[in-house]
């Protein structure tokens, strides 16, 4: 009290000091004391006696022993808070002025030991309540600062590394061990891998039984115990420091709710990454050390959820920590996850729609949301007989949890604007939900889009991250996406972008989707000034690892194009040289050792077991090498990428598709820099071949890759050097034996330019020599080495050579051997090569061959039978246009013998059609996929068997992702089409195509649309019209085409069938595919809907023909409409009653179908429709009010100055029907125009009945 009083006389600095000291005395002092009884003198007003008249600084210092819980509170105010009012301190500016040291007064009594019982610390409660009174006071700046640290604190990476035998450490005394190395030791026990539950329980154990019996310890054992003991100490002090900060963390969250609910609520965003992104990533670690601290916390944020419905709180708290494996109340343990998930979604989903979430809300919500996505949904599709079958057969549930998901995300994609609004979240979402799910695709990216150009001007570097790392997906639809949604960003800031400059990559891969987001990539770069700069090919070289094969090729071009647009900066030598060293440092760092490590003791070190190759990773470097070959500035620089070739032994690596991607980064630069710098390469590929065989396949391989080179070398060497050129190709055509289809494949390519350089009769050796190898040699390599040989040097003379050689006639003669097979194998691969090196200029020689070709697919050797496939197989991949057409009869032709050898020749080469280019394909596929169908049913095994695997060749060369996955369906009902077309078209039902639909993919699904529009069953008709419309939208026109005389009749089937929903699909369907392929496809089809409108058909047909003609209206445009309305009208009354019912029907179904577009026509169709309503035929009049409806339910709202006058005018008509339908029409207007509808209306009436019953 004396030193209360000595405040009085001292200086403020002094005064504060001594407060301090005397703060801290009374707060021991109200520790050690009891409650004190409400009559006596209590510490409040010991503390209120002793701070009146107190500055702001020493309020400041006092403010914990202010909060201790024996002087909390007065008349239910906060005694620190009452206490300012008193002293005219305005706490604003008190927070403000002194913030720091009030913070840190909280985060010091917070930091206490973990094992401290909150609930009876006095330190932790005062420390807690001053929190919370800092929130109120401090509001928005004081909440921040605090869950700044508060995200500091809790660090998920350091809880997710803490393992069961951790804690167990952590639990066990200071003085004790956890685990007894002298007794493993002693026992030479093997240790259970760490974590394991029941090996600690066994130590445990262990340890309690020996407390009572040590024992003196030799040298080595202390040894073994001082170094476990320091184990064990780091391994404390590592979980306590965790602890703390998890603690520390979740008091200050309950703090910031029970500071003020509308600083909670405001801050709503930044509380739930603390207790979400930070406590709960933390796993089963976060849920034991801070036992129900995390579920109490969630509890408290909750109440904080503005706008959140109160029924559903509860629930979606619970299901988020059941979702991310906490443990729950068991009442919430008894749902399950998939019907808690479901129930919330739904519900959330019909209330959003009606009201979106305010900020708060949402943020609270979306966690759950990302539970969802993150673990793909919950629950899943019994897998039953019924389900196959049943078209009312529920649907997966996990997939529509993850669509209710994205209508919630669009219900508040408008919001972006808000920055309170978790945006950096939603985009990562809808970014997760679009590569995991492509059904969801085009509403996910609908709402990227929007929510981007709502953050428009707004947004920060975080959503900004988040959209550039989007452009690393593996989607390139999903990649698409994020470039238009980054186009409403602003990136000025940024020198530059490696992931928009990889996806430039895509343009010139002639890939439609790499084009299409390459150019999108371009427009960014243009739009936001960004340049090239060497730090950009650094960052862009990691790209070279994504598992994306197309990133990878837009990676390789995009540091080729950078190395490009830097050519003629100062320092480009020095560019070229860092660009080859990182290029070499990846890939000797992606060159892993597949065996495992050992160490000291022979153990196998734990984690380098079963390690995997990823060789894609090294493919990508050298596909970065071949585009920066031609770029190389210097001599040294083109001798350091050989080197790195030969000398590191790249070339001899395991993997053959590096191998051989190497050989051709090698080869372009020698090709695009021979010319100059052949004196200083040619040495260093000499000296190699001149060193001393090794005698291992990787050197060979590098001896291999060394001739190719070399051979490509020589082509520019000068003219008198013609000695060395004769001798390059001896070594080449050496080299031709090498058992390695690439290296044969290179070396025929540089045999082509050099054989034009030799001699007559060094040709004609030459090309006796390979014409040898190839038809006589004993080993398989020899003969296929040959072939490439020859392919090269006919090429390199041309066709003057096969004639001056003789060489058709040889091959021919020996593919008519019937002794030796090699003879056949042979020819049959030197038709290959010479297809696939000369192209159409060899086409008149390949189609000579056919019938022989045909002859070999039934030849008794399974090798020349292999062979006639891939020549096949090369043949139709180079083949033109006319070549097709001569070379189709003779195939067709094939499958009407008798003879099943023939019949099987024909299907295999009619199968090899598959690798046709595109334009041959389609046009090749409609004629030959249906009669290779047709052969399924064939009654010889191995004619049927061959069938089958043509159209696996098809499904093999189908490029459409979508149809890829459902091949084997499809190929099921192909062959089996009676019990598995329903099933394969339910597959296509329900798989939502995103992709174009290519030529091989219509060959196979068009077949099991027309089974299914043929077939009796109502819902199979209708799923296979469907699947039609869906389709045409993403299929080429040039490509659906050949199949439409098949395809429209069959619609048009489905078009009356008496089955109302069939129709109104086949004719959805028939509408999309005349707006898909236009009206001069289909010249006579309004004609002859028409026809069918004026015909005496039945009432079926003639509403199939109107709804159809009202869709394929829609299609064609508005012009056709407009020139058709006249004929239309006129119609509605003719003197025919089955005409007036059909084009009154057409007025029906006109208005739903044009929407809004028809509104400028109901002036013309209003009296035509009201007259009906008087018509003599009942069937005329029931369609003429069915159309008075369906224009008074369309445009109500938008129309009712045109509607309301003609309805008017009407009740006054003569004849009464009109006036009885008129009157009904108002009515139905009148309450549509006021919101209501007819049922609604009369529950009011009912209700206000009742009132005055």
């Amino acid at each position: 009290r004396a030193a209360i009083d000595a405040l009085a006389t001292m200086s403020r600095t002094d005064a504060t000091r001594l407060w301090r000291i005397v703060g801290e005395t009374l707060f021991t002092e109200m520790d050690r004391s009891a409650p004190v009884a409400p009559t006596l003198c209590t510490w409040a007003d010991v503390l209120h006696a002793a701070l009146t008249g107190a500055g702001a600084a020493e309020l400041a210092a006092a403010a914990l022993t202010c909060h201790h819980p024996q002087a909390l509170h007065v008349g239910g105010t906060s005694l620190w808070i009452s206490l300012m009012q008193r002293a005219g301190v305005d706490p604003a500016e008190l927070w403000h002025a002194h913030s720091y040291e009030l913070e840190q007064a909280v985060m010091q009594a917070l930091d206490t030991d973990a094992s401290t019982n909150t609930s009876t610390s006095t330190t932790w409660r005062a420390a807690e309540a001053l929190a919370a009174d800092l929130v109120l006071v401090g509001g928005n700046g004081a909440a921040q600062r605090l869950l700044d640290q508060a995200h500091t604190d809790i660090d998920p990476e350091a809880l997710r590394a803490i393992c069961a035998e951790d804690i167990a450490v952590w639990r066990t005394p200071a003085d004790q061990l956890f685990f007894d190395p002298v007794a493993a030791s002693a026992s030479d026990a093997r240790r259970p891998p760490k974590g394991d539950d029941a090996w600690v329980e066994e130590v445990q154990r262990a340890v309690a039984l020996r407390k009572n019996t040590p024992r003196k310890l030799s040298p080595a054992e202390q040894l073994l115990v001082t170094r476990r003991r320091e184990v064990e100490s780091a391994m404390r002090q590592r979980v306590e420091q965790a602890a703390r900060g998890l603690r520390r963390g979740l008091a200050i969250v309950r703090a910031a709710v029970a500071g003020s609910a509308s600083v909670a609520a405001a801050n709503m965003l930044t509380l739930m990454r603390v207790v979400v992104d930070r406590a709960v990533r933390g796993g089963s670690t976060s849920a034991t050390l801070a036992g129900d601290a995390i579920v109490d916390a969630l509890m408290e944020l909750v109440t904080c959820a503005d706008g959140l419905d109160p029924v559903l709180r509860a629930p979606v708290a619970m299901g988020l920590l059941r979702a991310r494996g906490f443990a729950v109340p068991a009442a919430w343990e008894q749902e399950p996850m998939a019907a808690l998930a479901s129930r919330v979604l739904y519900r959330l989903r019909a209330g959003c729609e009606r009201t979106p979430l305010a900020a708060a809300g949402f943020n609270f919500v979306l966690p759950l949301m990302q539970a969802t996505a993150d673990a793909g949904g919950w629950g899943g599709l019994a897998a039953s007989r019924v389900a196959a079958d049943d078209e009312y057969a529920p649907t997966d549930p996990a997939a529509e949890q993850l669509a209710l998901v994205v209508d919630i995300l669009g219900f508040h994609a408008h919001f972006g604007f808000d920055e309170a609004m978790p945006r950096r979240e939603m985009l990562q979402l809808l970014i997760q939900l679009m590569a995991m799910r492509p059904t969801l695709l085009a509403a996910s990216r609908a709402c990227l889009e929007q929510l981007a150009s709502e953050m428009e001007g707004s947004d920060g570097p975080a959503e900004r991250a988040v959209l550039d790392g989007g452009l690393a997906q593996a989607d390139s639809a999903v990649r698409g996406a994020c470039l238009a949604a980054l186009d409403f960003a602003d990136m000025t800031d940024a020198p530059f972008s490696a992931a928009v400059w990889v996806n430039m990559g895509g343009r010139g891969t002639e890939s439609v989707p790499l084009e299409e987001n390459g150019e999108l990539a371009a427009t960014l770069w243009e739009d936001n000034g960004m340049e090239v700069q060497p730090a950009l090919i650094t960052a862009v070289v990691p790209f070279l690892r994504s598992e994306a094969s197309e990133l990878r090729t837009c990676a390789a071009r995009a540091i080729g194009a950078a190395v490009e647009a830097l050519a003629g900066e100062p320092n480009y030598d020095q560019l070229i040289d860092t660009v080859l060293s990182e290029l070499k440092a990846a890939y000797a760092s992606w060159l892993v050792r597949l065996e495992p490590d050992y160490d000291e003791f022979g153990i196998v070190v734990p984690g380098t077991q079963h390690r995997t190759d990823i060789a894609y990773a090294r493919v990508a470097v050298a596909d970065a090498l071949y585009h920066v070959a031609p770029l190389l500035a210097t001599s040294a620089q083109a001798q350091a990428l050989v080197r790195f070739l030969v000398d590191d032994g790249v070339l001899g690596e395991r993997a053959e598709t590096v191998r051989a991607r190497m050989l051709d980064a090698g080869a372009r630069a020698v090709e695009s820099h021979g010319a100059a710098w052949a004196g200083e390469l040619m040495p260093l590929l000499e000296r190699e071949l001149a060193a001393r065989d090794r005698g291992t396949t990787a050197d060979d391989h590098v001896r291999e890759g060394v001739v190719v080179l070399l051979g490509r070398l020589a082509q520019h060497l000068p003219p008198s050097d013609d000695a060395r050129v004769e001798a390059a190709v001896d070594r080449l055509l050496a080299a031709l034996s090498t058992p390695s289809e690439s290296v044969q494949s290179a070396v025929g390519q540089c045999l082509a330019p050099l054989a034009r350089r030799l001699s007559d009769a060094k040709l004609a050796s030459a090309v006796e020599h390979v014409m040898s190898e190839t038809l006589s040699a004993e080993r398989y390599a020899a003969r296929r080495g040959g072939a490439y040989g020859l392919a090269g040097l006919i090429k390199g003379r041309g066709l003057a050579a096969l004639k001056r050689f003789s060489v058709v006639d040889r091959l021919r003669e020996a593919s008519e051997d019937r002794k030796d097979m090699r003879q056949r194998e042979g020819a049959l691969f030197a038709y290959e090569t010479l297809a696939a090196a000369m192209g159409r200029l060899f086409e008149p020689y390949v189609i000579q061959f056919v019938p022989t070709l045909l002859a070999l697919f039934g030849d008794p050797s399974a090798d020349v039978r292999d062979a006639a496939q891939e020549t096949a197989r090369v043949i139709m991949a180079g083949i033109s246009g006319h070549g097709v057409k001569l070379l189709l009869p003779a195939a067709l032709h094939g499958l009407d013998d008798s003879q099943w050898r023939t019949k099987k020749g024909s299907v295999e080469m009619l199968g090899a059609m598959a690798y046709c280019a595109p334009k041959q394909l389609s046009m090749a596929l409609p004629s030959v996929v249906p009669r290779i169908i047709e052969v399924l049913t064939d009654t010889h095994g191995q004619v049927a068997e061959t069938a089958r695997r043509a159209l696996l060749r098809f499904g093999e060369v189908i490029h459409n992702p979508e149809i890829q996955d459902v091949v084997p369906t499809l190929l099921a009902a192909l062959d089996d089409p009676a019990s598995k077309t329903d099933a394969a078209l339910r597959t296509l039902l329900f798989t939502a195509f995103v992709h174009y639909i290519d030529a091989p993919s219509l060959a196979l699904v068009v077949p099991i649309l027309q089974r299914g529009m043929r077939a009796r069953a109502a819902k199979t008709k209708r799923n296979a019209a469907q699947i039609m419309g869906s389709m045409a939208t993403l299929t080429d026109p040039a490509d659906l085409a050949p199949y439409l005389p098949s395809l429209v009749p069959l619609l048009r089937t489905v078009l009356v069938d008496p089955v109302p929903e069939a129709r109104a699909t086949a004719a959805k369907a028939l509408g999309s595919l005349v707006q898909r392929l236009r009206e001069e496809r289909f010249p006579t089809l309004v004609a002859d809907l028409v026809a069918v409108l004026k015909s005496d058909a039945s009432g079926v047909d003639r509403a199939g023909a109107a709804q159809g003609l009202s869709e394929v209206l829609s299609g064609i445009g508005l012009s056709r409409l407009e020139g058709l309305l006249p004929e239309i009208t006129a119609n509605c009354s003719s003197a025919r009653a089955p005409v007036r019912e059909g084009f009154m029907m057409l007025l029906i179904y006109l208005p739903t179908t044009f929407a809004e577009e028809f509104q400028p026509f109901l002036s013309h169709v209003l009296p035509s429709v009201l007259a009906g309503l008087a018509d003599e035929n009942e069937q005329v009049r029931a369609a003429a009010l069915r159309a008075g409806r369906i224009l008074v339910a369309s445009f109500a709202r938008s129309a009712v100055d045109q509607l309301l006058p003609e309805l008017l005018a009407s009740m006054h008509h003569e004849a009464w029907r009109i006036r009885h339908s008129s009157i009904e029409l108002l009515g139905e207007l009148i309450y549509r125009v006021a919101g209501l509808t007819g049922s609604q209306a009369e529950r009011e009436r009912e209700a206000l009945r009742a009132s005055f019953a």
